[in-house]
């Protein structure tokens, strides 16, 4: 993951154990040319009395190089097809870990894919590379002044990664999906997310006289963060909980060396992407669901 230069979270070992616990086990997969590897690829596998039904693969191969010959996209997804997509394989369905283009739907259709949906995943990134003073002066005015206004009110950080808090942010996130009536990954997923990778998982929590008002758990891939899942009650809401604990969030990322954090997908229409945005994210869409059988 960390050679890679675009890597995505379901691509990686510890997200991959995390599927592998709810009853979707992995292959971790690599592709080789002359020798050598190019790109890599969890794929995910479903079977039910001893039965393979389907392959899964969720913004993946990732491939080693930044920019691969088309030559060498097209051999890699044809031989992800001709091991995995296959009628006695069970259909392969697939949302291919490149952007979504003329090019990459060329690419997919010259490698035996068939378009299965037009939705897609779609979120953002923000370079954690630059300065903190350029960071920080890329947000809009908005976001930097709640921001503040937090800090003002006594708002407080505390970044953990022991097991109690873990729960305590699992039990929270299993009330926000109660209440709010989403669903998202569970505790089965997020305990073996954590199992398998505990130093690559962190709860961050906005604390007002002792009290932890919101939290945001934050997963570290290769070079690249990304927001999971979180909670902001009702009192967090009052201190602006998300701006605090995204602008700290990334603070202490970029102290770790991560050099881009992702802010966990965006959706047209949502409150919370109109809050992401005032990040100003450099936005990316993938190239749909595809399919081969």
């Amino acid at each position: 993951m960390a050679a890679a230069p675009d890597p995505h979270l379901p691509q990686d070992y510890a997200y991959s154990a995390g599927k592998a616990a709810t009853g979707w086990p992995a292959r971790h997969v690599v592709f080789l040319a002359g020798g050598r590897p190019v790109a890599f690829a969890v794929v995910l596998e479903l079977r039910r009395y001893g039965l393979k039904l389907l392959h899964r693969v969720n913004r993946g191969p990732l491939f080693l190089a930044a920019d691969p010959s088309d030559e060498q996209i097209v051999a890699v997804y044809k031989a992800l097809r001709n091991h995995f997509g296959r009628w006695w394989t069970g259909p392969l369905l697939i949302a291919p870990g490149m952007y979504r283009s003329e090019r990459s739907e060329r690419l997919l259709r010259a490698a035996g894919y068939l378009r299965r949906a037009n939705s897609t995943w779609r979120s953002g990134r923000i370079d954690l590379t630059v300065d903190e003073d350029k960071l920080w002066a890329s947000f809009d005015s908005t976001f930097r002044n709640r921001t503040r206004a937090a800090e003002k009110a006594g708002a407080r950080l505390r970044v953990a990664e022991d097991p109690e808090t873990y729960e305590w942010m699992i039990a929270r996130h299993l009330e926000n999906m109660a209440e709010k009536g989403f669903s998202a990954a569970g505790p089965t997923m997020l305990r073996a997310l954590r199992q398998a990778a505990p130093h690559h998982v962190s709860v961050f929590q906005l604390v007002h006289e002792e009290q932890p008002l919101a939290g945001m758990l934050i997963v570290e891939f290769g070079n690249v963060a990304e927001y999971y899942i979180g909670w902001f009650g009702a009192d967090g809401r009052k201190f602006n909980a998300g701006n605090f604990l995204m602008w700290n969030v990334m603070r202490e990322l970029k102290r770790r060396g991560v050099k881009s954090f992702d802010v966990g997908g965006l959706k047209h229409g949502d409150g919370y992407e109109r809050f992401k945005l005032t990040m100003n994210p450099v936005e990316y869409e993938i190239a749909g669901e595809w399919m081969s059988f």
